[in-house]
């Protein structure tokens, strides 16, 4: 039930700025097609969609999925490709754009560089990542629960050095609620990056 209404809140909640951030830098001259990495209910896939993408959208939810498709229905197979599908599973794309907000924390970390390998080699130079990464001061970083992928800032830094030329890392380390209304230590940084190589 939880699952439920954290999908219908996250679905009226305001589309992130990293992501509009993104779509003003993206290399317009590159096929737009984009990956929207642990979708969700699909708030940010529609976004998408609505400014001229194809979107390949996935979350390992079930549930998560099926509200997309339902919400989604016009675009189904046609600018819209749902799956449920994990990070590191996925089979991405040549893709000029992939929004992971609030979704890549959640990802094994005994998976992530492989996970991320993928996720970064399939974008095009001129392409643009925009996503969060938790931090270490996060209050779930610090339950040590093991399943989530914590990053510091200079961890973030080596991620995208080389083949990146990063716009934006803005931190967000601050008293706040979860979209089902519990207080929560967020430590997120939210990144904008541009592919180069």
């Amino acid at each position: 039930m939880s699952e439920q209404i954290y999908l219908e809140k996250s679905l009226s909640a305001a589309v992130y700025p990293p992501l509009k951030r993104a779509l003003g830098v993206v290399d317009t001259t590159l096929p737009m097609v984009a990956v929207d990495a642990g979708c969700g209910a699909g708030r940010d896939a529609l976004f998408m969609v609505e400014h001229g993408y194809t979107v390949h959208a996935y979350d390992k939810s079930d549930a998560a999925i099926a509200r997309l498709e339902e919400i989604g229905g016009r675009y189904i197979h046609q600018t819209l490709f749902p799956n449920v599908s994990c990070f590191e599973q996925f089979v991405y794309p040549r893709t000029a754009l992939i929004n992971a907000c609030s979704s890549l924390f959640f990802c094994d970390p005994g998976l992530f560089a492989s996970a991320w390998q993928n996720l970064t080699r399939s974008l095009l130079k001129g392409g643009v990542f925009c996503g969060h990464f938790m931090g270490p001061d996060d209050s779930w970083a610090k339950m040590g629960r093991g399943d989530l992928s914590i990053h510091t800032y200079s961890d973030i830094q080596a991620l995208f050095k080389d083949a990146f030329r990063v716009i934006d890392i803005i931190e967000h380390n601050t008293q706040g609620k979860t979209l089902l209304g519990k207080p929560k230590q967020w430590h997120i940084y939210a990144v904008v990056a541009q592919k180069v190589l």
